[in-house]
Parts: structure tokens; C-alpha cells; sequence
């Protein structure tokens, strides 16, 4: 949890961090996605697509996204996931933003069991270590492991915190302010909620490579 000074400092930073982005607001430029989201792989390595959620017009005028998709994949021997990707050309023009799942499960009847940081290795042309969520939550009888993370400019970020930082900085060095919000979810099945992480680490680490065919980098 937060210390009081900590949270200060944050709030503070943010504060200052409004201010400058208001400032240069009229010279961010809208960055269209590199590559389509409807043409996102349907097999994931051993992962393969079994179906998709589309949203309403009105939730997505509501979230504002650009792009994305809602896709469920099954692995080899039959474990569900779910893989939410949202783009968003300009983040903070026209009502454009992301949505933490802090905030979003609650209001849909989870309940937040625990939230933590969680490293990752992700194979590229040489290991690279990144950062994202780990998130459980329950509704009733459900509970369901969640990774998400914010995967901006090139950068991938596990902080809402330093994801607002970083827009700012974007916004007055780079004159960009788009970014994406990605989310995986796995059930935990008769309780082996380590069992679930497992399938996540090995699908998201397939994922994250995917992702950066589609989406713009640095």
C-alpha cells in the first residue's frame, strides 16, 4: 500500500504533469496502429482462437478505443483464456482513456483479492525482463487470475502511475500520447490458482511479441 507521502508526491506530479500536457495538447499528434487488431494471430504457439466478444457501440464510444479486439483462446489440453487489447490513437483526446481494472471489476460484482507487481521473461532476439500485473479477484463461486498491463511508445508499463508520467513526457518530447491496454485472464480451476498463472506466463510471453507487430513502437 501507498504511503501517505508517497501518495503527496504522486498526486503532486500529477498535478504539474496536467498542467504541462494541457499546455502542449494542441501539438500531440494521433498515431494510427501499425498493423490492424482483427488480423491478430489465431493460433498463439500451441494456443489456438476459439471466439470473440464484440462491444456494443455504445461501450465503445463510451471507452473511446480505436481498435480492439476480445478474443478466447484454448490450449493444448484445454485451459480458457481471455485476451483484451485496446488501442487508442490519442489518449486523452475526445474522451479517450484507459479504464484500470482497479476500477472496472468492482463495478461488474469482483472483488479485488490481491493486486502486485509481476516480472516476466520475454523472448525476443535475446531475453528481455518486463513488468506488468498480477491481479485475483473472485465474483461468487468464479475466481479468475488477471495480467494486464500498458503497453505505450514502446514501453511496457505495470503503474497507472508512471503511465501518466510517461504520457506527459511523450506528449511535450515526442508529440505522441498513444498507447494500448492489455488484459489476460485465465479461471483458477479446483482451486490451483498456481496452475493458472502458469498458463498465463506462457501465453502472455507469446503474446507480448505478437502485440509488437500491431502496435507502434518507440
Amino acid at each position: 500500500m501507498l504511503s501517505n507521502t508517497r501518495i503527496t508526491i504522486v498526486s503532486i506530479l500529477l498535478v504539474v504533469a496536467a498542467i504541462i500536457s494541457y499546455c502542449y495538447v494542441g501539438n500531440i499528434i494521433e498515431v494510427p496502429i501499425k498493423k490492424p487488431l482483427s488480423t491478430f494471430p489465431t493460433q498463439i504457439g500451441t494456443w489456438r482462437w476459439v471466439d470473440h466478444t464484440p462491444m456494443g457501440d455504445e461501450v465503445r464510444k463510451m471507452l473511446g478505443v480505436d481498435d480492439y479486439i476480445q478474443y478466447d483462446y484454448v490450449s493444448a489440453d484445454g485451459m480458457p483464456v481471455n485476451l483484451y487489447v485496446s488501442y487508442f490513437s490519442r489518449v486523452g483526446s475526445g474522451g479517450k482513456g484507459y479504464h484500470s481494472p482497479k476500477n472496472c471489476m468492482p463495478g461488474g460484482g469482483w472483488n479485488i483479492i490481491h493486486s502486485e507487481p509481476f516480472k516476466l521473461t520475454v523472448s525476443h532476439s535475446r531475453p528481455v525482463t518486463v513488468e506488468i500485473n498480477k491481479m485475483v479477484m473472485q465474483k461468487g463461486a468464479e475466481k479468475e487470475v488477471v495480467f494486464y498491463w500498458y503497453q505505450c511508445r514502446g514501453r511496457i508499463i505495470h503503474s497507472e502511475y508512471m503511465e501518466k508520467i510517461y504520457l506527459v513526457l511523450d506528449s511535450m518530447f515526442k508529440r505522441r500520447a498513444d498507447g494500448a491496454f492489455i488484459r489476460i485472464m485465465a479461471p483458477v480451476q479446483d482451486g490451483q490458482e498456481t496452475k493458472a498463472v502458469e498458463y498465463l506466463k506462457d501465453f502472455t510471453k507469446q503474446v507480448i511479441p505478437a502485440l509488437e507487430e500491431h502496435l507502434p513502437g518507440a
